[in-house]
């Protein structure tokens, strides 16, 4: 499972990177996955994710890139991996049934979160934040609320 954490956290790096073109998020990430992947149950994984979405935030370039759209799964996967790290004890052995709930849960999400993506690709932009941004934001944490509790 710790494993499963560094991996999510290679296109994270590199999309980071990218953006930046600077060594700086390469080194930022890699600590902060380091402490992830060593300590699970840390902040270390809500800082991660925190970091790349600040910097991917100020980063120049249109909100919805394919940047963007690399970062939403893979950040999701940290955190999800992370969480079952915290739980599972190191040299346990895991069986596929066993993350059947949070594969399932983690798609239901990935596919909301791209559809509030796809509708914030057409929806036209502007230097202000409007009603519609708020409301889509707000209605997107009610759903994935109202769906993770119900799965």
């Amino acid at each position: 499972m710790r494993l499963a954490i560094v991996l999510a956290a290679l296109p994270v790096a590199a999309v980071l990177y990218l953006e930046a073109r600077s060594v700086v998020p390469l080194v930022v990430v890699a600590a902060l996955t380091a402490l992830t992947a060593l300590m699970p149950g840390s902040a270390g994984a809500a800082l991660l994710i925190g970091y790349a979405a600040v910097t991917t935030a100020f980063a120049d370039g249109p909100p919805v890139r394919l940047g963007v759209l690399l970062l939403i799964p893979a950040l999701h996967l940290i955190h999800v991996t992370s969480a079952l790290a915290a739980v599972v004890p190191l040299k346990t052995k895991i069986e596929p049934a066993a993350v059947k709930a949070p594969a399932r849960r983690f798609a239901i999400v990935q596919l909301i979160s791209f559809g509030v993506a796809a509708f914030a690709a057409v929806v036209p932009g502007g230097t202000s934040i409007g009603v519609v941004e708020v409301l889509g934001l707000g209605a997107l944490t009610v759903v994935i609320g109202v769906v993770a509790l119900r799965i």
